[in-house]
C-alpha cells in the first residue's frame, strides 16, 4: 500500500524536458528582486527615521515572517502534490512562468489527467519558487547591510550570522532543485524541509540578538534548552519522513495503531534512507508495515518531546525575568497546538488544514527554541530565589524600589479567600461581557445558517462549547498580561493583576475550559467547528496576546481576525461547512474591531502609555488615530451593505444598516474634528450597540423573509 507514482511515459513532454534549463534564470532573478522590493520599501518607509541597526533588525524580522510563510507554502506545495507541477528547474518548461508553458502543460495534462503536471499545480510550484527567490534576495540585502554596519563599527549581531544565513539559503535552493529533478526523492524532500526550518532558526537567532537586551538564561536552563532543541529537531525530522513517505494514515486510530499497542512494523525498509518514493532499496513496493514503523516511531517520540517541552517550560517559568516566563507560556501553547493538530491528522483522515497547521507549529517551535538560546551569564537567580532575598533598597517613602505592590501580590496571593469569592474571581477571569458578545455573534451565525430554527440540542452544545473556549482564551489573556493589567486603571481590578489568583491556578483553569469546550464541540457538534474554535483560541491567546500586542500598533487590526470568527463558528456548527455568507459576517466584525477599540484607546491613552504597549494613539498620535477611526467606519459601512447586495438579507436589514452606519460615521466624524474624552467614550459605547443591533436586524430580517 506504499504510495508509488505511475511510471512516466517515454514520449511525454515531462520526460522530453531537460531537468535543468537555465534559459529563464535572468527573468527569475529579476522577478525575485521585484518581489523583494516591496518588503524592502516597506521597511525603509516605515522606519525611515530610525537608525540603520534598527532598520536591519526590522528587515530581519520581516524576512523571518516571510520565511515562515515560505515554509508553510512549501508544505502546501508538497501536500497538494504540486512538487512536480513544473518538472524542470529553475523555470517551468524553460519559461519564467506557466503562462509560457501552456502548450507543454496542456499536452502533459491531456495525456495523464490527474498526474503530477497540471496548470494549477504548475502555478503552485512556481509561486513557491518565486517566494523562495524573493527571500533569497532579502537575505542577500541583510548580509550586505550587516557587513556595511560592521565596517562602521555598529553591527549587532555579528555579520557572520547573516553571511551564514546567505550560504544556508543558497544550499536550500540547491536542495529545492534536487527535490524536483530527483522526482521527490524522500531523503532530499525531508532535508529540504529541515533546511527551511533551519533557515527560520538562523533568522530567529539574529532577531533575538539584535534586541537591546536579549533574553538571558542560566547555564542549567541553557543546557536543558539545547537538549530539548536537539530532541525536537529529531522529532521534526521524523515528521518530515512521515510526510514525504505519505505514512500519516498508516495508523488511523489513537492511542493504539491498527487496534494494537505494538502493531506489525518493518523498521529496516521503513528507515532505509537511500531509496525512491514508495519503493524499497531493491525497487519493490514498500510494504505497509514499513509505513507503520515510520508513523508509529514519530508518534512514540512525540510523547517524549511533549514531556521535554513541558519540563523546559516549567524551568523557564521559574526565571526571575519576564521574557523567559512569556516563552514558557508560548512553549506550552505550541506544544498543545502540535498535539491537537497531530491528533487531527490521524483521526480526521489527514485534512490539508490540520497537516499545514502541524507543519506551521513545528516551524514556530524550532524558531522559538532558537531565539531562546542567545547568551547567558554564569548564574542568574530564579524567581523563587529572587523572592526569598531578605533586603532590598527602598525609596524615600519606604517602598521597595524594585518591586511594586502588584508584583508582590502576584507572587504571594492571598489564601484566605472564601469559596464564593474564589468562584467569582474565576468568573471574572473569563471577561463575561466580552464573551457574551462573542457568543451572541456565534448564535446569530447559527440562526442564519438554516432557513428555520436549528436543532436545539446542536445549537446548545455549540453555544456551550464556543463559550467555554472563548472564556479559556480570556483567562489565558489575563494570565499573559498580568503585569500589564496591574499598571492600567482599567484592568488593575482583575484577579490576576491583584494577585488573588496564581499563575498556575489561572493556567489550569484556562486549560480545563479549553479542553472541555473542545471536547464538547468535537463529540456533540462536528470536528470542523472544534478546529476553527481552537484556531481562534490560538489566534487570540497566543498570536495576538503574546506576539502582536507588544510588537506592533497594528496588533488590533491583524489580531482582529480571531475576534471576527464567532459567526463563522456558529455557521460551521449548524452547516458543517463555512459558506460565503459566514465570511461576510466575519468581514463586518473584522472591520468593526479597529474603530471600536481605537475609540477606547484614545480616552485610555495614559493607561496604555504606562503599560508600555504600542497602541496606535501612543505610537502615531491621537489625530492620526482619530482619522483612522473615521476611515475605518467608512469601509465598515460599505461592508455592512454586503448582506443585502449578496441577497443574504432584505430591505429591513438594509434600512437598519444604513441608519446604524450613518450614526457610527457621524460619531467618528465628530471624534476626528472635535475630540474630547467624553465623545470617545460615547463612540466606544455606540460601537457596541452598532454591532449588536446590526446583527439583531440581520436576524429579524432573516425570519421576516420566511414569514412574508
Amino acid at each position: 500500500m506504499g504510495p508509488r507514482r505511475p511510471p512516466l511515459s517515454a514520449n511525454t513532454a515531462m520526460d522530453a524536458q531537460p531537468l535543468y534549463d537555465f534559459t529563464p534564470i535572468v527573468r527569475m532573478a529579476a522577478l525575485g528582486v521585484a518581489l523583494a522590493l516591496g518588503p524592502l520599501a516597506w521597511v525603509w518607509l516605515r522606519h525611515r527615521g530610525a537608525t540603520p541597526a534598527f532598520r536591519l533588525r526590522a528587515l530581519t524580522l520581516l524576512t523571518l515572517f516571510l520565511t515562515f510563510d515560505l515554509v508553510v507554502f512549501g508544505a502546501f506545495t508538497r501536500l497538494s502534490d504540486s512538487g512536480l507541477g513544473c518538472p524542470d528547474w529553475p523555470g517551468c518548461y524553460g519559461n519564467a512562468s506557466p503562462l509560457g508553458a501552456k502548450a507543454e502543460i496542456h499536452a502533459e495534462q491531456s495525456l495523464r489527467p490527474g498526474g503530477p503536471v497540471t496548470h494549477g499545480k504548475a502555478w503552485v510550484e512556481m509561486v513557491h519558487r518565486y517566494l523562495a527567490t524573493a527571500v533569497g534576495v532579502l537575505i542577500t540585502v541583510m548580509a550586505l547591510a550587516s557587513w556595511f554596519e560592521a565596517r562602521r563599527g555598529r553591527a549587532t549581531p555579528s555579520p557572520w550570522w547573516a553571511t551564514a544565513t546567505l550560504v544556508w539559503v543558497c544550499a536550500q535552493g540547491a536542495f529545492g532543485a534536487l527535490t524536483v529533478t530527483l522526482k521527490l526523492y524522500p531523503a532530499i524532500v525531508t532535508l529540504h524541509l529541515l533546511g527551511g526550518i533551519g533557515l527560520l532558526a538562523l533568522l530567529a537567532v539574529q532577531g533575538e540578538l539584535a534586541l537591546p537586551r536579549p533574553m538571558v538564561l542560566d547555564n542549567g536552563t541553557r543546557r536543558l534548552l539545547l537538549a530539548v532543541a536537539a530532541l525536537t529537531l529529531l522529532q521534526v525530522s521524523l515528521g518530515g519522513w512521515v510526510s514525504t513517505n505519505y505514512a500519516v494514515l498508516a495508523c488511523s486510530d489513537f492511542p493504539t495503531c491498527q487496534g494494537a499497542w505494538w502493531p506489525e512494523m518493518d523498521f529496516r525498509h521503513g528507515f532505509t534512507l537511500l531509496r525512491d518514493l514508495g519503493e524499497t532499496r531493491g525497487g519493490d513496493f514498500l510494504p505497509f508495515a514499513a509505513l507503520t514503523a515510520i508513523h508509529y516511531t514519530h508518534r512514540l517520540m512525540a510523547y517524549a518531546v511533549l514531556a521535554a517541552l513541558l519540563w523546559l517550560a516549567w524551568r523557564l517559568h521559574r526565571s526571575a525575568q519576564a521574557a523567559p516566563r512569556s516563552a514558557a507560556f508560548a512553549l506550552v501553547g505550541i506544544a498543545l497546538w502540535q498535539l491537537a493538530s497531530g491528533l487531527g491528522n490521524v483521526v480526521l483522515g489527514w485534512p490539508l488544514v490540520a497537516a499545514l497547521a502541524h507543519t506551521a507549529g513545528a516551524a514556530v517551535l524550532i524558531a522559538l527554541l532558537a531565539c531562546s538560546w542567545p547568551p547567558a551569564p554564569a548564574s542568574l537567580p530564579t524567581r523563587r530565589q529572587q523572592t526569598a532575598q531578605p533586603a532590598r533598597p527602598r525609596d524615600a517613602v519606604g517602598c521597595d524600589a524594585r518591586q511594586t505592590m502588584s508584583d508582590t501580590l502576584a507572587t504571594h496571593p492571598s489564601t484566605a479567600t472564601s469559596l464564593p469569592s474564589r468562584v467569582r474571581q474565576f468568573y471574572v477571569l473569563t471577561k463575561p461581557r466580552v464573551v457574551q458578545l462573542i457568543v451572541f455573534c456565534a448564535v446569530i451565525g447559527m440562526l442564519l445558517a438554516t432557513p428555520g430554527l436549528p436543532d436545539w440540542r446542536l445549537a446548545l452544545a455549540a453555544t456551550a462549547g464556543i463559550w467555554l473556549v472563548a472564556a479559556a482564551a480570556a483567562a489565558f489573556n489575563c494570565l499573559i498580561e498580568q503585569q500589564i493589567d496591574s499598571r492600567m486603571a482599567r484592568t488593575s481590578w482583575r484577579p490576576t493583576a491583584r494577585g488573588e489568583l496564581t499563575l498556575t491556578q489561572t493556567l489550569i483553569f484556562s486549560a480545563l475550559l479549553c479542553a472541555a469546550g473542545g471536547a464538547l464541540l468535537y463529540f456533540w457538534v462536528n470536528p470542523l467547528t472544534m478546529w476553527l474554535t481552537l484556531a481562534t483560541f490560538v489566534g487570540y491567546a497566543v498570536i495576538y496576546t503574546v506576539v502582536l500586542k507588544p510588537m506592533t500598533p497594528q496588533n488590533i487590526v491583524i489580531g482582529g481576525a480571531s475576534g471576527a470568527m464567532p459567526p463563522v463558528l456558529g455557521w460551521a456548527a449548524i452547516r458543517g461547512e463555512v459558506g460565503p455568507e459566514a465570511l461576510i459576517l466575519c468581514l463586518i466584525i473584522f472591520l468593526w474591531t479597529p474603530p471600536h477599540f481605537w475609540a477606547l484607546a484614545l480616552y485610555r491613552a495614559e493607561d496604555y502609555r504606562r503599560s508600555g504597549l504600542p497602541m496606535l494613539p501612543i505610537t502615531h498620535g491621537a489625530e492620526f488615530t482619530r482619522l483612522h477611526v473615521f476611515l475605518y467606519t467608512l469601509v465598515l459601512f460599505a461592508a455592512t451593505l454586503l448582506p443585502f447586495i449578496s441577497g443574504m438579507s432584505g430591505w429591513f436589514y438594509l434600512v437598519s444598516a444604513v441608519l446604524l452606519g450613518a450614526g457610527f460615521i457621524a460619531y467618528a466624524w465628530k471624534l476626528w474634528r472635535e475630540y474630547s474624552d467624553q465623545l470617545a467614550r460615547k463612540t466606544f459605547r455606540f460601537s457596541i450597540w452598532h454591532l449588536s443591533l446590526l446583527f439583531a436586524a440581520l436576524l429579524v430580517d432573516h425570519y421576516l423573509g420566511l414569514l412574508l
